[in-house]
C-alpha cells in the first residue's frame, strides 16, 4: 500500500473518531512493578517516545502514571497521522510530529521508547523487521522499548470482513493489509533476531485485542495481549 494511501485511510479513521484517549490496559502495564520501577531508573536519563501516539499520548497522563513522569519535559509523540498529531497538539504537554516509522526514527537517542500499539499495525512482515532496526538504533545503550502487541492462539477467530493470511502472518480487511500478527514464539524469535534482549515477556490470555476499529466489545476469540520491555545492549 503507497504511503499516502495508508495516511488517507488513517485520517478518515480519526475523523470518524470523538477524540483521543489511552490504552486502559497499556497504562495499567506500565504502573506494575517490575516495569514502573525500571522506568523510574530512566526517567532522567534520556528523551522518551511514544510511537503510535495517535491523538494523545500517554505521557500526557503523567500524574496517573505515578512515577514522576510530570516532572519531565523532553517527552515526543509520533504518529503517521496528521490529523492525530494536529489534535494531540491541543494537549500542549509534548513534542508531537508526523512521522512514517518504517522509514526511521528523527531525534534521539531515547532512554525509553513507548510502543502505543504501533507494531502490529504495520502491513508486512519486512517492514516489521525494519522498523525494529529502526527502534534499537533510535535507543541509547541500556535504552527499554516496551509495549503491547497482538498475537495468535490456538482458539482465534475473526469477523466476517477479516482473513488473515498463515503464510505471511497479515490480516486483511478486504484487500487491505490491517495487521501483522505473530503467535508469542514468533514475536520472541523476531525481537531477538532484531538485536533486543528481552526483559519482560507475558502473554495476557485474559486480555483479549480487538483487531479492527467498528467493533469495541472483545471476543474470545480475538488476539491475545503480549507484554513486553525490551533492552538495547550495553
Amino acid at each position: 500500500m503507497e504511503i499516502t494511501d495508508k495516511v488517507e485511510r488513517i485520517n478518515q479513521q480519526y475523523l470518524k473518531s470523538a477524540g483521543g484517549s489511552v490504552s486502559a490496559s497499556l497504562k495499567s502495564f506500565l504502573k506494575k512493578e517490575p516495569v514502573s520501577d525500571w522506568l523510574i531508573q530512566a526517567l532522567f536519563t534520556g528523551p522518551w517516545l511514544e510511537l503510535g501516539c495517535g491523538q494523545r499520548s500517554l505521557f500526557e497522563e503523567g500524574d496517573d502514571l505515578t512515577f514522576g513522569l510530570q516532572k519531565k519535559e523532553d517527552l515526543y509523540g509520533f504518529d503517521l497521522s496528521d490529523v492525530a498529531i494536529e489534535r494531540a497538539k491541543a494537549h500542549g504537554r509534548l513534542h508531537y510530529q508526523q512521522v512514517d516509522i518504517s522509514e526511521g526514527i528523527p531525534g534521539g537517542p531515547y532512554s525509553f521508547i513507548l510502543d502505543g500499539h504501533f507494531l502490529h499495525c504495520l502491513g508486512s512482515f519486512p517492514e516489521l523487521f525494519t522498523t525494529l532496526g529502526h527502534i534499537l538504533r533510535a535507543l541509547k545503550p541500556g535504552g527499554i522499548y516496551a509495549g503491547e502487541v497482538m498475537t495468535i492462539h490456538k482458539n482465534i477467530s475473526f469477523d466476517s470482513d477479516l482473513y488473515y493470511d498463515y503464510d505471511t502472518h497479515i490480516l486483511y480487511q478486504g484487500d487491505i493489509p490491517i495487521r501483522t500478527l505473530l503467535s508469542a514464539r514468533e514475536w520472541e524469535d523476531l525481537f531477538i533476531s532484531a538485536g533486543f534482549e528481552i526483559s519482560y515477556f507475558v502473554c495476557q490470555a485474559s486480555i483479549k485485542m480487538i483487531p479492527t476499529n467498528h467493533r469495541r466489545e472483545p471476543m474470545n476469540g480475538d488476539p491475545e495481549c503480549l507484554r513486553f520491555v525490551l533492552k538495547r545492549k550495553l
